[in-house]
């Protein structure tokens, strides 16, 4: 008799927001994964949109695709005319898939970096959107 697969169970509940955000490939993927001139990239970074966020990762909708596994670097920016960036973590994609024909891909990452720092800073963002992170 054959058992079934394992059911993956998230561990923290994702939040639907709308976060400005840019991206850029981490150094350790710069190698293996590039961006064209059509990207949009300035100095690298990529505008998207952050469209879920939990204490475990976050989703994402960008005009780029990225490969499962990709490393990036996130900055997380504030709203007003000229945004400041309110964090800069770094995150792995684990999914992504075209949502349209603009074209637009949503992608799910983790955060990679599991640092004390790092989880300060998700559960700043989390705090500072009024999301309950318990």
């Amino acid at each position: 008799m054959s058992e079934a697969p394992p059911v993956i169970v998230r561990n923290a509940v994702r939040h639907d927001v709308v976060i400005r955000g840019s991206v850029r490939i981490a150094p350790c993927d710069i190698a293996a994964v590039r961006v064209g001139p059509a990207s949009g990239a300035q100095n690298g970074w990529i505008d998207v949109d952050i469209v879920d966020l939990s204490e475990n990762g976050l989703g994402l909708i960008s005009p780029v695709f990225f490969p499962r596994r990709t490393v990036l670097e996130i900055r997380v920016l504030d709203h007003g005319e000229a945004p400041a960036v309110i964090a800069h973590l770094v995150i792995k994609v684990q999914r992504a898939i075209m949502t349209d024909r603009r074209p637009a891909y949503l992608a799910g990452c983790t955060f990679e970096n599991n640092s004390n720092e790092s989880l300060h800073a998700v559960r700043d963002l989390l705090e500072r959107f009024r999301i309950d992170a318990a």
